[in-house]
């Protein structure tokens, strides 16, 4: 694993950006606290169907923009914008996100020759739903590519880099990926989401089996940095020091699993804004486009 850090490519920028990672009214978590003492199994049934719920978020001024100057489609039921012509870059977006979020690597993409790809998962953005899990996400990436007629690389954002690695190690086949703040175990999500709601260990033991039969997997086999040992493509992991929604440790465990990875650290830039800092894209973009200049010079 090769590690760079934010002062060689010269991405700090402080950032006034601390988010929690997880809020819920005072008396929600009270509610569930409660219930979970009188009614345990009951209250892991309510809990388990919370987790997989996702939230909509408006986008951002401007983050729109790059959407007008693609073509809108629908793939696999979800809505998708693809731009340019030539090898495809999937675009694949985090919990509660949307494709317009990793909209600034689609101009540089595109002058290089590539055909981008970003799609809002069920439950996301413009698409329908109103749930999501690791497992789905990686089907959605799947089905996407497979409609597509394969995919060269992808760019990956929060647990969309935790779905692409496990649609990686379920047959999907792809030359390059860039991961950016990935999360690497689960089990941190279900530990946020169990302290952010108030339930005791032994609901959240509870909401776990029942996560886990929903799946039909267990989550401990979702790790990407478990995972990651057996993956071949190259992948560039871009992670920052002052991200507080996934731990810089996460994307650090990932890079050392994974063989042939490279790592860069960046500070100030936090979980969201990292996506829109130019020296990120850049790296990002010339990491995708590598091989094809190698194939040029040759």
């Amino acid at each position: 694993m090769t590690t760079k850090t934010a002062d060689t490519l010269t991405m700090t920028h402080k950032s006034t950006n601390v988010r929690s990672r997880m809020t819920t009214p005072l008396w929600l978590r009270l509610g569930f606290s409660t219930a979970g003492y009188l009614a345990p199994e009951l209250t892991a049934a309510v809990a388990e169907r919370l987790f997989f719920r996702t939230r909509r978020t408006a986008a951002r001024a401007g983050e729109r923009d790059v959407l007008q100057s693609a073509t809108a489609v629908s793939i696999a039921g979800m809505k998708a914008w693809t731009w340019g012509e030539g090898p495809t870059v999937l675009l694949v977006h985090g919990w509660n996100g949307r494709a317009s979020q990793l909209g600034s690597v689609v101009t540089p993409l595109v002058a290089q020759g590539y055909r981008v790809v970003g799609f809002d998962a069920f439950g996301h953005g413009d698409s329908p739903g109103s749930s999501m899990s690791i497992p789905e996400l990686a089907s959605c990436i799947r089905q996407v590519a497979d409609e597509l007629g394969g995919v060269y690389g992808v760019i990956a954002h929060s647990m969309g880099g935790a779905a692409t690695t496990l649609a990686l190690s379920e047959g999907l086949e792809i030359e390059r990926a860039v991961f950016i703040s990935p999360p690497s175990d689960p089990n941190e999500f279900l530990d946020i989401f169990s302290a952010a709601i108030g339930i005791s260990g032994g609901v959240r033991t509870r909401v776990k089996r029942r996560v886990e039969h929903r799946l039909g997997i267990r989550i401990d086999d979702l790790r990407a940095n478990v995972l990651a040992p057996s993956m071949r493509i190259p992948l560039l992991v871009i992670h920052d020091r002052d991200d507080k929604e996934v731990p810089v440790d996460a994307g650090q465990s990932i890079a050392g699993a994974w063989p042939n990875a490279e790592l860069i650290i960046t500070e100030g830039l936090g979980h969201q804004r990292i996506l829109r800092a130019e020296n990120v894209t850049n790296v990002a973009v010339s990491f995708i486009d590598a091989v094809q200049h190698l194939k040029i010079a040759a």
